[in-house]
């Protein structure tokens, strides 16, 4: 198996976190001045490689790509670990059953849950070192994972860096960071770090939306980065807050964001205050790493079919990853929700395209009746007072109530409007109570939680 530094390094990247600020510049100055193909190895460059000749290969090579790669992943999971192996017996089919890209769907799912009752049986050691992972999700305790040392980043990166120049970045470019760990030291005043191994301006989301955010744009406008990085509700956050304290928008050539919904209003408002010209990348992964997709602007997301295979069932993206020979993942339900047209392989359930990647399935809002209404039917905000409104949150732990917590703008907020307003797009089912609070608390690595949703959407969806 290929070494590369970074997978070696990144496993003592706390250390460096905890250095002071002197010593990681240069230390990172030098190692993010080491070009990127020598510091991920050769696997870096065999996935970049694989991802542009995919994409701009003809229909019969993508098929014959994705059945091939399939097949491997089923194989290796038959052949090496323990819990597919029963998990094939018990459903009655065999790697060998797989004779089309059609016949994935002969295979069963598996879902979270699965993963942390048989976790010891999922993964192997025997071709790679296992490294673990952690992932929230939907469930209210972490769900641990296992990725391959050195494969997996090499292959991550190489996606990374396709996708973001799509939107003209390349590696290094000066990029503020708008998610991740959050790097504020209040006692020294300070709310940002620069990290230079990717020459990234870290800015504190924890901070973003308090009388400290001039002092972060000082920084900002000072560093002036070519991009901005972030979660959605980050960079949205950073847009009113300049807007709030009268600052001009700082000139940069794109956006990108990841890791939360980002919904068609979102994006005009981005293009609105930085710039029509400026192009917005919205990114689609999650921590397990079986599928990856991206959106340019407002147009369809693009599921980069060399990386993974998705299949949509029942709106859900369900998938098989490639290249994890140590823990595969084999009709993973992401509980990651699709809405709209979706653009399949011909014959198969297998999707190269969708409109819309609405984010877990647990942001649903449950009816008295158990019907599921989407968030993103919570963001026309045609009938409710977003210029009021500065973050909101949705609660739910039994059919048919919602608490919505609710972050005005000047500690104001006419309940009633708002009340009137969700009804409005619910039509029926919901009895809102709505709750005005100083401040709705993200997660601890700066997210946005939009719904706090304690019923279990998977197993209602389950009965439809």
């Amino acid at each position: 198996m290929s070494f590369s530094f970074d997978s070696v390094l990144h496993l003592y990247r706390d250390t460096y976190y905890k250095m002071p600020q002197s010593l990681k510049t240069f230390l990172g100055s030098m190692y993010g001045s080491i070009p990127i193909g020598i510091r991920y190895g050769k696997l870096y460059t065999e996935y970049m490689d694989r991802y542009k000749k995919f994409e701009e290969a003809d229909e019969q090579f993508k098929q014959d790509f994705v059945y091939n790669k399939t097949l491997e992943t089923l194989i290796f999971a038959e052949e090496n670990i323990p819990f597919y192996k029963e998990h094939f017996q018990k459903h009655g089919v065999k790697a060998s059953d797989y004779k089309s890209l059609g016949d994935l769907k002969l295979f069963p799912t598996i879902s979270k849950h699965d993963i942390k009752a048989n976790l010891d049986r999922m993964y192997t050691d025997k071709v790679e070192k296992p490294v673990a992972y952690f992932s929230g999700g939907s469930l209210s305790t972490p769900t641990q994972y296992f990725h391959p040392l050195y494969t997996s980043r090499a292959k991550h990166k190489a996606y990374s860096m396709y996708t973001l120049a799509k939107v003209g970045y390349k590696y290094r470019d000066k990029t503020l960071l708008l998610k991740g760990r959050e790097v504020s030291k209040p006692d020294q005043d300070i709310y940002w770090e620069y990290e230079p191994v990717d020459n990234y301006l870290y800015l504190s989301n924890n901070y973003m939306n308090s009388e400290k955010f001039p002092l972060m744009y000082a920084q900002a406008k000072k560093f002036k980065p070519k991009f901005v990085f972030g979660y959605p509700s980050a960079v949205l956050s950073f847009i009113a807050m300049s807007k709030q304290f009268g600052l001009e928008p700082l000139k940069i050539k794109g956006v990108i964001v990841s890791s939360e919904s980002i919904y068609e209003p979102d994006f005009q408002t981005i293009k609105d205050f930085f710039g029509e010209d400026v192009n917005i990348l919205a990114d689609y992964g999650h921590t397990e790493r079986v599928i990856g997709a991206y959106r340019l602007n407002f147009d369809n997301y693009h599921f980069v079919n060399a990386y993974g295979v998705p299949r949509i069932i029942d709106n859900e993206i369900v998938g098989t990853s490639f290249d994890n020979f140590v823990m595969p993942f084999i009709n993973f339900k992401t509980a990651d929700a699709v809405s709209g047209d979706i653009v399949y392989f011909e014959g198969t359930d297998i999707a190269k395209e969708v409109r819309n990647i609405e984010g877990r399935t647990q942001d649903y809002l449950v009816t008295e009746d158990e019907r599921l209404v989407s968030i993103t039917t919570m963001c026309g905000g045609q009938h409710l007072p977003l210029d009021m409104i500065r973050n909101i949150q949705y609660k739910q732990t039994e059919p048919g109530k919602v608490t919505v917590m609710i972050e005005s703008k000047d500690g104001k907020i006419d309940k009633d409007h708002v009340i009137s307003g969700m009804k409005k797009l619910v039509r029926d089912g919901i009895d809102f109570d709505v709750e005005s609070v100083e401040k709705i608390e993200k997660s601890a690595r700066g997210k946005r939680v939009i719904c706090k949703q304690s019923l279990d959407i998977e197993k209602i969806r389950s009965k439809k």
